[in-house]
């Protein structure tokens, strides 16, 4: 996983990623194309910039802090869940700039969205000693 990635204490999750039970093991490791990643822009031309989970382990995307602030399992529900995250900052602040509206609300750690703050990926070990998945 990219190690610079800082996620929105409230990630925007598409209804098809919030549907997965394993997300966040699959932004993790392996290559999943219909994963995508909404990030703030690279650059000022754009409003968000949507990246398949496959890019992140571009050397680029390595070096370069990226700042998630939702995931969509498909292109398609990352475009509509871009829309909806523009759509809020336009009727918050009459602006496209959705930087601005979300403030610096990042973590080193995403939040899973029952409310528990993660912790880490892969087993832990359940009150009664058996090992568990976090999610």
């Amino acid at each position: 996983m990219n190690k610079n990635i800082r996620w929105y204490r409230s990630l925007y999750l598409g209804e098809e990623a919030r549907k997965k039970k394993n997300i966040w093991k699959k932004l993790e490791g392996g290559l999943h194309p219909k994963l995508y990643l909404l990030v703030l822009p690279s650059n000022r031309n754009n409003v968000l910039d949507l990246l398949p989970q496959p890019v992140l382990s571009q050397p680029h995307y390595k070096k370069e802090p990226l700042y998630a602030v939702g995931a969509a399992w498909t292109k398609t529900e990352a475009m509509e869940l871009a829309g909806e995250i523009v759509l809020c900052a336009w009727r918050a602040t009459g602006k496209t700039d959705v930087a601005a509206y979300l403030g610096d609300d990042f973590l080193e750690r995403p939040e899973i969205p029952d409310g528990r703050l993660y912790r880490d990926w892969g087993p832990q070990t359940a009150e009664d000693g058996k090992s568990k998945d976090v999610i």
